[in-house]
């Protein structure tokens, strides 16, 4: 009953039974089906059954779009000598219109398939047969991932064959009874098996290994095992002790103690489980049923949640599930289950009710496995783990064929490189003694390998450690020192099409007079909750509105508590996981943390405003082991509480602060002094910031003014301006290679607003914008290279993004981010840690209540397997200094080198080749688009000349007889 509470997408779907026509009728099933298989499997293409013969060993093939009653003269597929036990279509037929089958038998053989597309028309013959060694074939299974990898279980062995050289590969015996079935994880790095001997079984089937063993279904009836997707799960079903039916949840990390274990009824029949990994639907079916179970798949307690289950008038034989990209989506069909009955095969679409279906409902369809292999059976072997690429499923966006055959079985023979054995006939042995090959007519190979490549996978897995950016032979450069303001403008960048610009020089693009931007469709996602810290204790939600909440460096976070003595947990992002309840060292101040914040330049070295002072930590190496009571350095000026730092953005052991005390102050921590102290404030100082160059201070205060100083020259501010209005709080950031300041403050009417202003002129703002209303200051962190502005409060629940430009409209709205609770507050990480192939230009950490998750943003791209240079420029190198804290004192300007994000084995897109233009369309502003009005004239009269034909055929008045004149007499 849990699913009442639960916030579902598909809980509300049901199945929607077609009417008897929309059945697939009048064909053979056989009444007693005894085997571990299903019985049904069917791809994008073909639908496969096994057919009512007296040996068994026929089966039915229909095309997927079959529907009424089957011709009895149709071609069946005369597969073996004896009894087919199970069969399945390769999963990799995305642009063929023919499936490869591979089917096993009790005559001890595996045989593999080519169905030609639509109906057949003769039955095909075998392109191979594998054999087993004396014992009959119990379920067939093709590998997730790998190209032309199949397993099957035979007696108390898993083998896996590479079907592409007709080679077995691996043999696991590790079993003392027979193999009921098994389940490839998704990435076919492992699979599980069930057992008769009452155990279930995790195996590496490369290493001929055992890795986790459960004591499994207490009864030696028909037990089946499947594997949840990418979920760390497994589930069983099958009987206990008291010969009722049950499944068990599993952990294939730990199986000595099942997660969960659920008694369904007392029925007798096998139960034949079907799950799709993209929406979490489970069904289970039991044979001779006349119901289907539909459970909702879930990580947490009570993992399967039962939702509407379906009744239905016949007996269940056999159950099979559609594949995601055969789908009618744009009905709301989110699953197909083919339910094999009594002469007939009935389609169960499962559909989500919304209120139209005009447009396709993007939360229904996640992206789907694309129907490519990940790899081919060499690097599967060689140790490979790839996950097969995703594909959306809105009609728009979907992949069109490529020129050359991409999956979806063997190549044409001619396309291979190795040699292709002479024909011959079909062997069939029935009982074969020893393990061979038959060669055949044709011979399944694996494809050319460059007709596809291997792409990343768009499922949701935990981020890998960024691999650190080449770094080019430039240096840190000196740029002109006290100089006007004008001169810390950067130098003109090249044209927008070069690879190496710097993002803030880049031009808005405009599409039709209206300014757009390339990150305008970006998305946020919450990575995996494996990379989760849970269960933060006492977590400090009543800071100064002038602190951020918490901060993050690539190494540890930095998190406030709310006990006594000023305390501060520092978390390592290397050690994602539970946190226990008590005994977490901390940072301890002795009184009332205001701010804190990482130097950029050391991840191990915290600066902390205590009331007046500020107290610097260094934190050891691998993580805080206990409690430290002593800073290294403690720093005091200040005469009232310090309510905002910031370090220096290019000189290390430089430190400013802003006190209640009306000044700034600026500090060099090796010589552990104050050098500079900033007047001119009349009020409570907000924020401040450094300029990217770090020669220029910008502060907003509560007096309601701007003001930008210049340290080293004078300790009063050079430029004034008027700011956001009120008391209630405001930030400061530069942008665009400081030519520009955003600031968020609150409007006249308690509106939170961003403001832009000219760097060089303070009077006015470039352009306001409001956001919402909320009681909350919204947090602003600036990403030079893109120019994006992310946007954020405290208790907020989305973040807000613009690209902040130097011409008209001045920001640009992008993407605004939606989470299903409040957060207090988020984090951003250098550049350097962001995966560029998978077009990720942000990464931080989000902190809620109770737990730290990490956040991609990321660009939807087509062409993934380029490096991106129109969406990454070089990049400055912001997490190493480019001068010490004397050379900057002396005047020195230097900054940091920049650097290029492009991995070595990734070609920049601008090298990409050129497609063809489209055809022009008719724009209404572009007028070379126009039609001149005899152009619409020759259109139209060919267009109505097209549908009207010329007809010498007689009028109808023309063939009535008339009447002679004497009849008109009477």
């Amino acid at each position: 009953m849990a699913f009442r509470f639960k916030a579902s997408k598909y809980k509300n779907a049901a199945a929607k039974v077609p009417k008897k026509d929309g059945w697939i009728t009048d064909i053979s099933v056989p009444r007693g089906l005894s085997s571990q298989g299903n019985h049904i499997k069917a791809n994008c293409h073909h639908i496969a059954y096994n057919y009512d013969s007296p040996g068994g060993n026929i089966l039915g093939i229909l095309p997927l779009n079959s529907i009424g009653r089957q011709d009895k003269s149709t071609p069946l597929l005369h597969a073996h000598a004896d009894s087919v036990t199970d069969f399945d279509f390769s999963p990799f037929d995305a642009f063929s219109e023919t499936s490869l089958l591979a089917t096993g038998s009790q005559d001890c053989s595996v045989k593999l398939w080519t169905i030609p597309s639509g109906p057949l028309t003769e039955s095909p013959s075998a392109t191979a047969t594998l054999t087993a060694p004396d014992r009959r074939v119990e379920s067939v299974l093709w590998h997730p991932a790998a190209e032309n990898i199949l397993g099957f279980s035979s007696d108390r062995s898993v083998r896996i064959w590479d079907v592409g050289t007709q080679q077995e590969a691996y043999v696991l015996e590790d079993h003392n009874d027979l193999v009921q079935s098994f389940s490839w994880k998704e990435d076919g790095s492992l699979l599980t098996t069930s057992c008769k001997d009452k155990k279930v079984r995790v195996l590496d089937p490369r290493a001929g290994s055992t890795v986790q063993t459960g004591e499994g279904h207490q009864n030696v009836r028909d037990s089946r095992v499947l594997w949840l997707g990418e979920k760390d799960m497994l589930l069983s079903v099958g009987f206990s002790k008291m010969r009722e039916r049950q499944y068990i949840v599993w952990d294939p990390r730990n199986m000595g103690q099942p997660l969960a274990t659920e008694t369904l009824d007392s029925n007798t029949g096998p139960i034949m489980p079907l799950y799709d990994a993209d929406t979490g639907m489970l069904f289970l079916a039991g044979k001779g049923d006349s119901a289907v179970r539909y459970f909702e798949v879930t990580s947490k307690h009570p993992y399967l949640t039962e939702c509407q289950p379906h009744m239905s008038s016949e007996q269940v034989k056999g159950v099979a599930l559609v594949p995601k990209r055969a789908m009618e989506v744009m009905t709301g069909e989110v699953n197909r289950v083919l339910l094999l009955v009594h002469q007939a095969i009935i389609p169960l679409p499962y559909i989500v009710p919304r209120k139209s279906y005009r447009d396709f409902h993007e939360d229904l369809y996640p992206d789907t496995a694309s129907g490519q292999p990940a790899m081919t059976a060499q690097e599967w072997m060689d140790g490979g783990n790839n996950m097969v690429t995703k594909v959306s499923l809105d009609p728009k966006r979907r992949p069109a064929a490529p020129s050359k055959q991409s999956g979806g079985g063997p190549p044409p023979a001619a396309a291979s490189t190795r040699p292709v054995p002479p024909p011959s006939k079909p062997v069939v042995q029935a009982k074969p003694s020893t393990q061979k090959v038959e060669p055949v007519s044709s011979v399944p190979v694996e494809p050319v390998k460059e007709d596809r490549k291997p792409q990343p996978a768009a499922v949701q897995m935990p981020k890998p450690a960024a691999t650190p950016a080449p770094a080019p032979a430039a240096s840190n450069t000196e740029i002109p020192a006290k100089t006007s303001s004008k001169d810390t403008a950067t130098k003109e960048s090249p044209t927008e099409e070069s690879a190496g610009q710097k993002g803030s020089n880049r031009k808005s693009v405009f599409l039709a007079g209206i300014a757009t931007s390339k990150f305008r469709h970006l998305k946020c996602t919450t990575l995996h909750r494996s990379t989760h810290i849970v269960n933060i204790r006492n977590l400090n939600m009543s800071l100064f509105g002038e602190c951020d909440g918490f901060h993050a460096n690539p190494d540890r976070v930095a998190v406030p508590l709310s006990v006594t003595g000023g305390q501060i947990a520092v978390y390592e992002v290397s050690q994602p996981g539970r946190l226990p309840d008590t005994g977490v060292p901390t940072v301890q101040n002795g009184t009332t943390v205001m701010d804190f914040c990482w130097d950029p330049f050391s991840t191990h070295r915290l600066a902390v405003a205590a009331d007046a002072s500020i107290n610097i930590w260094n934190i050891p190496e691998g993580g805080l082991t206990e409690t430290l009571t002593e800073p290294e350095i403690c720093l005091r000026g200040h005469e009232e509480k310090i309510y905002c730092m910031k370090f220096h953005p290019t000189a290390s052991d430089i430190l400013a602060s802003a006190s209640y005390d009306m000044s700034v102050r600026v500090w060099d921590l090796s010589a552990e002094q104050q050098v500079f102290k900033l007047r001119g404030h009349t009020d409570q100082i907000f924020s401040l910031a450094w300029s990217p160059d770090g020669q220029y201070l910008a502060t907003v205060c509560k007096d309601g003014s701007i003001r930008i100083y210049n340290p080293r020259d004078t300790t009063r501010p050079l430029r004034e301006g008027d700011g956001p209005a009120g008391a209630r709080g405001a930030r400061v950031v530069w942008a665009c290679d400081g030519k520009c300041l955003a600031v968020t403050g609150f409007g006249r009417s308690s509106t939170r607003t961003v403001f832009v202003f000219n760097a060089e002129d303070l009077s006015a703002p470039l352009t306001t914008v409001d956001i919402d209303e909320s009681p909350t200051i919204l947090v602003p962190y600036y990403d030079e290279d893109s120019r994006v502005l992310f946007l954020t409060g405290k208790g907020d629940s989305q973040i807000f993004s613009y690209e902040v430009s130097t011409e008209k409209p001045y920001l640009i709205e992008l993407a605004t981010t939606a989470f299903n609770s409040p957060h207090q507050g988020v984090s951003f990480l250098p550049k350097k840690m962001c995966n560029v192939k998978d077009v990720e230009f942000a990464q931080g950490y989000q902190l809620n209540k109770t737990t730290l998750e990490p956040l991609s943003f990321t660009v939807p791209r087509i062409k993934m397997e380029y490096f991106q240079d129109d969406l990454f420029p070089d990049t400055r190198a912001c997490w190493e200094p480019a001068m010490t804290a004397q050379e900057w004192l002396d005047g020195g300007n230097k900054v940091q080198r920049t650097i290029s994000l492009r991995p070595s084995d990734m070609k920049p897109l601008s090298e990409a080749p050129k497609e063809a233009p489209a055809p022009k369309k008719y724009e209404s502003y572009n007028p070379e688009t126009y039609k001149t009005d005899e152009q619409k004239k020759e259109e139209l009269m060919r267009a109505m000349g097209s549908k009207l034909e010329l007809k010498g055929d007689p009028l109808p008045q023309d063939l009535f007889e008339g009447v002679d004149d004497d009849e008109w007499d009477d």
